[in-house]
């Protein structure tokens, strides 16, 4: 490769090719070794029928373009993704939308003489508010003598996550962080309640699949192969049970915030247009709305081109979220899930093949909303902590404060010893101003809180 041609760091285990980054964008080296299956893929009409269906990522090879002409390979430039999410800042209803789009694209797959090697979640990524494939060489001649190889995946990747979050918790979808090559049959099986055995699924996929070495396949399965109708059942059975699955309900700190005492109807609608105001007079392209809740300040860019990573740590906030955006048909908003004070971590190899929330965040503007009194008094982070996190993320920030004598501010304060004398408005805009201009303030109607809009310096 040339000097300037970097690998991605999350691109080295695939022997038949490789992401790499040249200039502004993401290419995808092919090497001699999968040119035949490429050749398949695209003459098969598979290509073609996916990337009508916006199931996978669209490409073009690059064929004049002398600093990407390497030998014996073939140079694809794939849709560029604005966000790379991971697997574990999903919701259930993510999750579940994730795992149906790999096996359908199994089944068409299967259809065309193809099959899907890999089914691992880093393949998805959620693109204008639905889940597409991105990895563009995760398809093989299918073999009727061999039986699906990414089965055992699959079941440890998708089937794993799901069924934690239906029978134990909704935030179980965050074990894959230290899981991240799928969480071992042998765990979820310990993990599972008594009466998830006694589910036929459950026992074919997890119990059973516990039962067998991970890459032992009896000697008299392979003889009689499998066939493409075993497939298709395997396939549509998986379908119909993933289908079926749905999140343990569970009451989650924050999924009525905008329903109870102070945050009254006429304290969001004077926010509402506070924050209308402000955001107008200011030109930008990107949201980053941290705290977002239930999304509401997010869907008032709905549909706008403005590109949004709507951010809450609550799980049922942001799997309705995610709902609305897919029932809505909202082609502009990214919800995912993360506890701000513990943001999800650089993993993988060096630490470097999954980069840290802080490392992927950024926007034109930061909303931080009813978010600082919860950092600050809740999670005992010093307000220049806060601002030393904010100001990378974006040029512009819209800032509510909120002060000691409101109602929430209290309600965190009251079985604790109030020790946050450095918790001011004075204090507050003496740190903010050493990384921001302030270009507008003004105080919520009704309340004593106030909306900042402010400039990095």
């Amino acid at each position: 490769m040339a000097p300037d041609i970097l690998q991605h760091a999350a691109s080295y285990r695939d022997r038949d090719g490789f992401i790499f980054k040249h200039g502004e964008n993401y290419y995808r080296c092919i090497n001699a070794s999968y040119h035949e299956a490429y050749s398949q893929l695209m003459q098969s009409g598979l290509y073609a029928q996916l990337t009508k269906k916006k199931w996978l990522v669209s490409h073009e090879e690059i064929t004049n373009d002398a600093e990407l002409n390497f030998p014996g390979t073939i140079v694809i430039l794939p849709q560029q993704i604005n966000y790379i999410s991971y697997p574990y800042e999903w919701s259930f209803a993510m999750w579940q939308d994730a795992a149906l789009l790999t096996l359908n694209i199994a089944k068409e797959a299967i259809g065309k003489g193809m099959l899907l090697k890999d089914a691992t979640p880093f393949n998805i990524q959620f693109v204008h508010g639905r889940p597409v494939f991105i990895d563009t060489l995760s398809f093989e001649k299918y073999d009727a003598t061999k039986p699906w190889v990414a089965y055992r995946q699959f079941c440890e990747c998708f089937l794993a996550p799901l069924l934690l979050q239906q029978y134990c918790h909704v935030e179980m979808g965050k074990l894959f962080t230290i899981y991240p090559n799928g969480i071992p049959l042998p765990i979820l099986k310990s993990l599972l309640p008594g009466k998830a055995k006694w589910n036929l699924h459950n026992y074919l996929h997890v119990y059973l699949q516990a039962s067998v070495k991970p890459g032992k396949i009896k000697n008299d399965t392979a003889a009689k192969g499998f066939s493409q109708q075993k497939m298709l059942l395997l396939l549509n059975g998986l379908i119909g049970y993933v289908t079926k699955l749905h999140p343990k309900k569970s009451k989650t700190t924050w999924d009525d915030y905008y329903d109870s005492t102070i945050l009254s109807e006429a304290y969001l609608n004077a926010k509402t247009k506070l924050v209308e105001s402000f955001v107008n007079t200011v030109s930008f392209s990107s949201i980053v709305d941290l705290g977002a809740n239930d999304g509401h300040f997010s869907l008032l860019f709905k549909n706008s081109g403005k590109q949004i990573i709507s951010v809450d740590g609550d799980v049922n906030c942001i799997d309705d979220l995610y709902k609305k955006i897919k029932k809505d048909k909202i082609n502009n908003i990214l919800p995912l899930i993360n506890t701000l004070n513990t943001p999800s971590p650089s993993i993988g190899w060096n630490n470097a093949e999954r980069t840290s929330f802080n490392e992927r965040i950024k926007g034109d503007i930061v909303f931080a909303l009813a978010l600082v009194h919860h950092l600050a008094i809740g999670c005992n982070v010093p307000l220049h902590f806060i601002a030393d996190w904010l100001a990378p993320m974006g040029n512009y920030l819209l800032i509510e404060f909120v002060p000691k004598s409101d109602e929430k501010v209290q309600l965190l304060l009251q079985n604790r010893e109030d020790i946050f004398d450095a918790y001011t408005i004075t204090d507050f805009e003496k740190v903010f101003s050493k990384k921001y201009t302030i270009l507008l303030q003004e105080k919520i109607t009704g309340t004593e809180r106030t909306l900042y809009l402010m400039q990095k310096l």
